[in-house]
């Protein structure tokens, strides 16, 4: 039986004080880290000790990397590429949905180069189960795979591709495993952790090289390891409780990188957690993978760079 760890060495990397700092994910091409705050309309990147920022016209929820290092990831309406530097953002595509009531939330990129992306209600998750998981394929068309969620979060991949970890952070509070078939398509899901404490939810997710999940608790003020049995090996203490999600980078990829938000917190609260919404790191005992590369190909279409 593996004994519980505490770590409680966190380093504040940056004070960001996001509203709800997400979309953590670490660049090998240019050895940097970058997240988004949601609802602040910004995105981060560190690199050399040194932080620059971009503003947008509306929420990113999530980020990923293309072969050719452009940037992708999910506004509130769909799947975008993303170009920092002039300020343009080309949609490659979105499902038909209400977006007055219905947004993006987290993603993730497989092992087959798709991106997934799960929905939420807008305004009222705690009461409405309309969100939903989709995948964009390499043409940029997204299809429906899975459905029923209050706050989908989360997604992350085995290294073979067989099976996705998928969070309903809200009401249900569980982490799900999910099948996959050879091609990526979703199969089934069954439950792999049920957080039934009040106050604590799962939230943003990702794996080491060995198939632990590190999970980002939302209300309960770090993150948790736990082996692919499920048996929680490691609990990494934060000074602030909103922990939205994890992703491991650095040289060695031994380096966990954290967001936090501050969203939601009653002013006593903010009192007591003055680095709320800001970025952190640990250094572990293991290395994580390189994320995955979005394969959309249209990006060069006309030779043109987004």
């Amino acid at each position: 039986m593996s004994q519980l760890i505490t770590n409680e060495n966190a380093k504040l990397v940056h004070k960001s004080h996001c509203r709800i700092g997400e979309g953590v994910i670490w660049s090998i091409a240019e050895q940097a880290i970058y997240w988004t705050d949601i609802l602040g309309n910004t995105v981060y990147r560190h690199k050399n000790n040194v932080t620059e920022s971009w503003a947008l016209t509306q929420g990113l929820t999530s980020i990923a990397f293309t072969s050719d290092n452009t940037l992708v990831g999910t506004f509130f309406d769909g799947f975008y590429a993303l170009d920092l530097a002039n300020g343009e953002h080309k949609k490659i595509g979105a499902p038909d949905l209400d977006y007055s009531t219905i947004r993006f939330n987290d993603g993730a990129v497989d092992t087959h180069g798709q991106f997934w992306a799960g929905t939420m209600h807008t305004d009222d998750p705690m009461n409405n189960a309309l969100g939903s998981l989709y995948r964009f394929d390499k043409n940029g068309q997204s299809s429906l795979q899975d459905d029923n969620y209050y706050c989908t979060n989360g997604p992350c991949f085995t290294a073979d591709g067989s099976v996705m970890y998928h969070t309903d952070t809200l009401i249900n509070q569980k982490v799900y495993r999910c099948e996959l078939d050879e091609k990526g398509n979703f199969v089934s899901r069954s439950t792999f952790l049920h957080f039934d404490t009040d106050g604590t939810y799962p939230d943003g997710m990702c794996l080491d090289k060995n198939g632990n999940l590190w999970v980002a608790l939302w209300g309960g003020w770090g993150v948790n390891q736990y082996a692919p049995d499920g048996t929680l090996l490691q609990h990494i203490k934060l000074p602030v409780a909103q922990v939205t999600k994890c992703v491991f980078g650095g040289k060695n990829l031994d380096t966990l990188f954290i967001t936090t938000a501050s969203e939601y917190l009653s002013d006593e609260d903010r009192a007591k957690q003055p680095l709320a919404g800001c970025l952190f790191s640990v250094k572990t005992n293991t290395q994580g993978r390189a994320e995955n590369l979005c394969q959309y190909t249209l990006l060069q279409e006309k030779g043109t760079k987004l």
